[in-house]
């Protein structure tokens, strides 16, 4: 085993090198070896977290090899390194609300590490409130009414196991037209 101390060699620029070692003993016989040492100095950038969610995997694109780390704002932390196209993916822990911060770095082989690449949790995690208004009729195919607080909601009725498709007006209310249900005995 031999060593060559640190700081003996000079600053080798960002790139590969190509190192020869001889070593010669008292008769003069002399072996050699030959290796690249890759100087990497650079950080990779930042990674890109793709949309999240309260539920689905955090995922995102990071330097390829790279080993990124999430952080989740509860402090729990997960790991994995970023395939050969730089797509990585952790489990989502579960306890993520709206409005919470994910932030995750990338440390590359060389042990350089990114600056946090950041996103913010967009969950709607609230049901729609949905009201079907009474109904007195001698009619036995009603047109039915109701409310309904998110206008994008979709409002299916569903009448003995089978589901009617209703029309969100996309006012707060919602309507289901007259002669769409089955007669009603």
């Amino acid at each position: 085993t031999w060593t060559l101390a640190d700081n003996t060699l000079p600053a080798l620029t960002d790139g590969p090198h190509t190192i020869t070692v001889t070593a010669t003993d008292a008769a003069g016989n002399a072996g050699t070896d030959t290796a690249v040492v890759t100087i990497d100095t650079t950080a990779p950038n930042a990674p890109v977290l793709d949309p999240i969610n309260a539920t689905d995997p955090v995922s995102g694109t990071a330097e390829a090899g790279s080993t990124v780390t999430v952080s989740f704002p509860d402090g729990t932390t997960a790991t994995v390194v970023a395939g050969t196209d730089g797509s990585w993916s952790v489990p989502n822990p579960g306890n993520l609300v709206d409005g919470d911060t994910v932030t995750a770095t990338a440390t590359d082989p060389a042990g350089n590490i990114s600056l946090p690449g950041t996103g913010t949790v967009s969950a709607d995690i609230t049901p729609p409130v949905v009201v079907l208004d009474d109904v007195l009729t001698n009619d036995s195919t009603p047109a039915l009414t109701g409310t309904v607080n998110d206008p994008t909601a979709t409002v299916v009725v569903n009448v003995d196991g089978v589901d009617y498709p209703a029309v969100n007006n996309g006012d707060g209310t919602w309507t289901l037209a007259d002669n769409t249900l089955p007669a009603l005995t």
